[in-house]
Formats: C-alpha cells, structure tokens, sequence
C-alpha cells in the first residue's frame, strides 16, 4: 500500500475500526506508535504486551524485511490476538500496519493439554519462538538477526550507547565434518551456543546462528574493550572444550571479529559486513584469533 502522507495512512484505517480491536500504524526501527488520530497510543509498540522489551519473533518487522503481509498469535489478560501487520509506503518511508483481533472465543487454538492463562501463555510463545530459534542449536536464527539488529542500533543511537557486534566462525569445521560425520559437527555447534549463551547477558544480549558454522553475538551497551574480553572469554573456553564423538575427542577453536558501533550512520547490512570483514581478518592470522578496529 502507498500512500502520499502519514495522515493519509492514519484517515484509511477508519475502515478497519470495528472489524478489529486494535488498529496502529507502528515504525518498525523506532518501534513507536501512532493511532487513529495520530498520537502516540503507546511509547513502544510492545509495551501493549507488557513485556518490557522487543518481541522476539517482530512480526512487524518480518512485514517490511519480506515487504508482505504476516501473522502472529499473542496472548494478554486472558485474550488471544490474532496479530495482522503488511508494510504501507509513505512517499519514501516505510511503516506497517497492525490489525489485532480478540480470537480467545473462536477456537482457533485447540489444546487439551492447556488448561490455564500460564500454560496457554507458553503455548503462544512456543509457537512464536520456533520461527527466530534455531532448531539445532537453540540461538536465534537469521530472521531474528534481520529483525532485531536494526531496533537495536537504531536504540544505540537514540541513547548514546556503544553497541559491539561479534562475529565467530568455528574454525575447520568443514574437516570435522568430513573426518567424523556431520552428527560430530552438529555436536560442535552445539557445544559452541551453550559456551556463547551463558556468556552474555540474558535480556539483554543476544545470541543467532548466522549460518552454516557462522555465530553473531550482539552486546547492547558494550564497548569494544567488554566485547573484546567476552570474545576471549569464549576463545579460551572453546579451546579448552573436546567433545566426545564415537569414541574420539574432538577439540576446535574460533576465528573471531569484533565491531563497535560508537555514533555511526550506517545499516545493519553495512555493521554486519564490517564486522564480518573483521572475522575474515581473524582467520588470516591463523586462526584460533580475535580481530577488531
């Protein structure tokens, strides 16, 4: 959808009322929000769900990454929301439309084993987190990178805080698997997120696959120096690690790149090549390195 100003957008969504609960155009990096008259309705867009922080699976921001229309089913109070959010152009800003509609009553969701607001809450979120977790290794996954790293620089800038990016690749890892199987490399994999996880912040921090054997970790509020010395942390960890396969000890390491954002006005696709360019470096050291600047 196109429109010629944002006010245009906020008089079209008249047709919704009534057919929908919630009606909000929201900005999916500032994660702000405007109503049917054009004034904030919430200073976040998830502080409707009272939960404090960005939504682990953004379906607004899925939305305009993918520019088409999604769903999601959240929960709140006792009432289930059906969420519809598509992207809508104004001149050259892109923001999204969201449509939530109070499903609790229409059966959409049928468990027998759910019985209380508790257990339909972690249902909900269940559903919701097998489309940003990596299934392998229980990290976030690419989508979640697209959709979070934007929000997350774009708060950096608002606060006047650092945001360090770590970019790990496990090294060899094409050997491991060709020398005892890829049921050996998964193990890797996962032996490497439990290290990454438990090292960062809960909440706060962030852990994704970004592919293959390629992991990112995203420090909100660190410099390079903290970021550097939870890089090391790792490394030094990783390499101490064997994992135990069929009988053999398998020992690797990681070739590390770190990248600060410090008031910079670049895209998350410009953070994670620099910051990817560094890891690289790494490996040209000879691996088993950590690589910044």
């Amino acid at each position: 959808m196109s429109f010629s100003s944002k006010q245009e957008v906020l008089d079209s969504i008249s047709k919704f009322e009534g057919l929908y609960d919630v009606v909000r155009i929201v900005d999916p990096v500032k994660k702000s929000v405007e109503g049917r008259d054009g004034t904030a309705v919430h200073t976040h867009c998830y502080d409707f769900w009272e939960k404090g922080t960005p939504c682990e699976n953004c379906v607004t921001s899925r939305a305009l990454v993918e520019n088409n229309t999604f769903h999601k089913i959240e929960f709140k109070k006792g009432i289930i929301y059906l969420i519809t959010s598509c992207p809508v152009q104004v001149k050259e800003d892109t923001y999204a439309l969201e449509l939530l509609k109070d499903i609790t009553d229409t059966g959409i969701i049928e468990d027998d084993s759910v019985r209380s607001d508790e257990e339909l809450e972690k249902s909900i979120e269940h559903l919701n987190k097998k489309l940003v977790v990596d299934e392998l290794t229980g990290t976030y996954n690419r989508r979640f990178i697209n959709e979070r790293l934007p929000a997350d620089m774009f708060f950096a800038e608002v606060n006047k805080t650092k945001l360090s990016l770590i970019m790990m690749d496990v090294d060899n890892f094409k050997q491991i698997n060709d020398s005892y199987s890829h049921m050996a490399g998964d193990l890797i994999l996962k032996q490497v997120s439990e290290i990454m996880i438990s090292s960062v912040r809960k909440k706060i921090d962030w852990v994704a696959r970004f592919g293959g054997d390629e992991f990112l970790i995203c420090l909100n509020g660190a410099n390079e120096a903290a970021a550097a010395r939870i890089a090391e942390a790792i490394r030094q960890s990783v390499e101490k690690t064997a994992v135990e396969y069929n009988g053999n000890k398998i020992k690797t390491s990681l070739s590390i790149g770190i990248y600060t954002l410090d008031k910079e006005d670049i895209t998350a696709e410009e953070l994670l090549r620099r910051v990817d360019m560094n890891m690289y470096e790494a490996k040209k050291m000879g691996k088993n390195a950590i690589f910044s600047r």
